[in-house]
């Protein structure tokens, strides 16, 4: 199920991802930093929430971009865009870091509120 948060003065982001926990995260951060988030975690719950409109930009990962051009035409921000990988030299692990600066930076930017960051698209 989606849900939604509506205040007239935010900025309204669809965000669209099948990981509940990342769902959830980005959800939470986006809402910190003022934007109003509407969640949907298949491309059907997607549909439905689109109809309620008023979006600035959509948040959702590499895979699920092409359906989603389908389906609507704005500002797209890819979340791993901002994920960071590396791996120890030593230990040979990978790890991740997820940048929120710079995503939250380039929703900002896509949504046309002035600050640049990585991962959007028009």
């Amino acid at each position: 199920m989606h849900t939604y948060s509506a205040v007239a003065d935010r900025l309204q982001v669809l965000v669209c991802l099948s990981n509940p926990r990342g769902l959830l995260l980005v959800n939470e951060i986006l809402t910190r930093e003022g934007f109003a988030v509407t969640t949907a975690s298949t491309l059907g719950k997607f549909e439905d929430a689109m109809r309620l409109g008023g979006f600035r930009a959509i948040v959702t990962a590499t895979e699920a971009i092409g359906a989603i051009r389908e389906i609507m035409r704005l500002s797209v921000v890819n979340i791993r865009a901002s994920i960071r990988g590396w791996v120890d030299a030593q230990t040979g692990d990978r790890s991740c870091l997820f940048d929120r600066a710079a995503f939250v930076a380039g929703l900002r930017s896509a949504t046309g509120s002035g600050l640049v960051g990585p991962g959007t698209s028009r």
